[in-house]
């Protein structure tokens, strides 16, 4: 008897679903990305003013290209008008055939907090004769996390430049 009452409400909410989608989507009987966009809530009301970050110069190498014994200066410019934070740890990756392969960084890192103000820029030294690198390309991923003015709230993000090394 409870299968027999199982299946039953089972074929109850397949009818019940294909009738909603039937009545409620288009032809196909699918709902149309211009009705799920109309029924989306406005971020700018729910969140309050959207923190803008312009990513294309948001962080980048001194130069494009290093001999295994220079010294990098990563800059972070917060040209927002959010606050940035970020620490010293870094991710380097190298470019090989198949994609990107995590090297690994055999550092110890300061946990302190940098912050870095709406107009403001950070300037991070890194020796890169103490990551023992070989010729080839290059990402350093840093988290960074952006807060936003008004309501203060926070978003972290992985922000990635590239560079090589001959």
């Amino acid at each position: 008897m409870k299968r027999v009452l199982l299946l039953v409400l089972l074929l109850l909410g397949v009818v019940f679903a294909y009738h909603v989608l039937s009545t409620h989507g288009n032809a196909s009987g699918g709902i149309t990305v211009e009705e799920v966009r109309e029924n989306l809530p406005n971020l700018n009301e729910t969140l309050g003013p959207i923190v803008t970050v312009e990513s294309a110069s948001f962080m980048h190498p001194d130069k494009a290209f290093y001999s295994p014994n220079d010294t990098m200066i990563l800059t972070i410019t917060n040209k927002g008008n959010a606050t940035i934070t970020t620490g010293y740890a870094f991710r380097l990756y190298r470019l090989e055939d198949w994609g990107w392969r995590e090297v690994p960084v055999n550092l110890t890192f300061a946990e302190v907090l940098v912050t870095i103000g709406p107009g403001k820029r950070w300037e991070q030294r890194i020796d890169l004769s103490k990551l023992s690198l070989t010729p080839g390309h290059y990402r350093i991923v840093k988290i960074v996390s952006v807060t936003a003015p008004v309501t203060k709230m926070s978003m972290g993000i992985e922000a990635w430049t590239e560079f090589n090394v001959r």
